[in-house]
């Protein structure tokens, strides 16, 4: 019988934040890796254990290459023309049919330029971290940058408008400066991670990848996309081939590697040195910050005395050395975690995991990686952007000291009941079962 000859489009795959990759994305290539001939585009400072992961040739088949960047996101010319080099010599070298990447950085702009220029091919962008509204992300980032970076005797509105200027600046010399430098043309478009304008994929994507109905709404409204740009792919861990690839090679090992047999519960301890007032934007003070975080850490080691309480600095935490000693301090029964740990290795040994604002999306992964422990996200402090959790399934919001008191107490006597949590299966519109799934269409469209 004649062998039927099938084409199997080259992909080149970049893995965007190292915490993101390890606890979505890998997934995603571990998915595509079975099918399609891969060469990954990997940040360096992804950890070990995800690197040993990529390199077992029997999880993926049909990885051909793993090439290392390093600070894509970094506005120095000497970036740039690094970063401008390698991706022309890697398109050059694999000449690949398909991009999956963001196209916010001028890193993954120069790899779609010169792949189009040798012939025409599909660009895909994937969601990455939590989905929210882009203005308010663009307001708190201002802000933050207007009370840390002006001088503090001006009023907050002239405060804000030198930070929009700066942006818009930076912006200015990021996209279309930058590439100048190198002998490329400006790129155009909406998106930008400067000035946190946009989504990926406004620019030169030809699809985005979001993960809900809700996650596409939001795109739509916030950034007047096209709705036939967007399209749904379920978390990996929704997935019984993915999910099972990502408890083998990474949650199994969590369990093994603890051998505290106490009841434990995780805290997440914030990058952000100031806060903001959700009803007004007036500044909390790095002081008061670091107040209302120990208060919390106080409240859970009084009430769970018998507990191992895990403190689990953000990777980007500033000086957590400093305050280390004083959260230790509180009780015997609680220690600092290494900023660099994955986030995933505590989710799964913890029986509570216990985000503050402002709100992160371990909260969001645990509920799916482990919807049956217990999640609360706190507004003890009424912060800005506190409340994203509010209606969410499988995750207990607490906005009251004494509320977060009961529930503590609840959970030490037993006598806590979890909200049901309904892991939707059903496809929704414009929705596939997997990656490779969406490829396949893709490129019949593209045809």
């Amino acid at each position: 019988m004649k062998k039927e000859n099938i084409f199997y489009p080259k992909i080149l795959f970049t893995t965007g934040l190292p915490n993101v990759f390890r606890g979505l994305h890998i997934a995603n290539l571990y998915e595509i890796a079975q099918v399609y001939p891969v060469v990954l585009l990997a940040d360096e400072n992804i950890d070990r254990e995800t690197k040993e992961v990529l390199n077992k040739k029997e999880l993926f088949p049909k990885l051909e290459e793993i090439i290392f960047y390093q600070d894509i996101l970094s506005l120095s010319p000497k970036s740039n023309y690094r970063n401008y080099k390698l991706a022309k010599k890697v398109i050059e070298q694999y000449r690949p049919d398909i991009i999956i990447a963001s196209d916010m950085c001028l890193f993954h702009l120069y790899l779609s330029r010169f792949a189009r220029k040798i012939r025409p091919i599909l660009h895909i962008a994937l969601q990455g971290g939590l989905s929210t509204k882009t203005k308010d992300m663009r307001l708190r980032s201002c802000l933050m940058s207007a009370h840390l970076k002006t001088p503090s005797f001006l009023p907050l509105s002239i405060r804000l408008f030198l930070t929009k200027c700066k942006r818009y600046i930076a912006d200015f010399f990021y996209y279309w400066i930058l590439p100048l430098t190198v002998g490329q043309l400006p790129f155009l478009g909406k998106s930008s991670f400067i000035s946190i304008k946009g989504a990926p994929g406004l620019r030169s994507c030809d699809y985005f990848l979001l993960r809900s109905k809700r996650d596409c709404d939001f795109v739509i409204q916030e950034d007047e996309v096209s709705p036939e740009k967007l399209y749904i792919v379920a978390h990996p861990l929704l997935r019984k081939e993915t999910r099972e690839f990502l408890r083998k090679n990474f949650f199994e090992n969590s369990v093994k590697q603890h051998k505290n047999s106490q009841k434990t519960v995780t805290i997440l301890y914030s990058g952000e040195e100031v806060e903001f007032k959700r009803n007004d934007y007036s500044l909390i003070s790095k002081k008061e910050i670091r107040e209302m975080r120990l208060e919390v850490i106080r409240l859970v080691a009084q009430i769970l005395k018998d507990w191992q309480i895990i403190i689990k600095p953000h990777p980007l935490t500033e000086n957590i050395n400093k305050i280390k000693d004083a959260i230790e301090a509180i009780a015997p029964n609680i220690r600092v975690a290494e900023q660099s740990d994955p986030i995933d290795r505590y989710i799964e040994i913890s029986d509570i995991i216990i985000g503050p604002t402002p709100s992160s999306t371990v909260l969001y992964t645990a509920t799916i990686q482990r919807p049956e422990k217990i999640i609360l996200s706190l507004d003890l402090y009424q912060e800005f952007h506190g409340d994203i959790y509010k209606d969410a399934e499988g995750i207990e919001y607490i906005d009251e000291k004494e509320k977060f008191i009961d529930v503590l107490r609840e959970i030490r006597d037993g006598k806590f009941r979890k909200k049901r949590q309904e892991m939707k299966s059903e496809l929704e519109p414009n929705k596939f079962p997997n990656l490779v799934e969406a490829i396949k269409y893709f490129l019949v469209q593209k045809t």
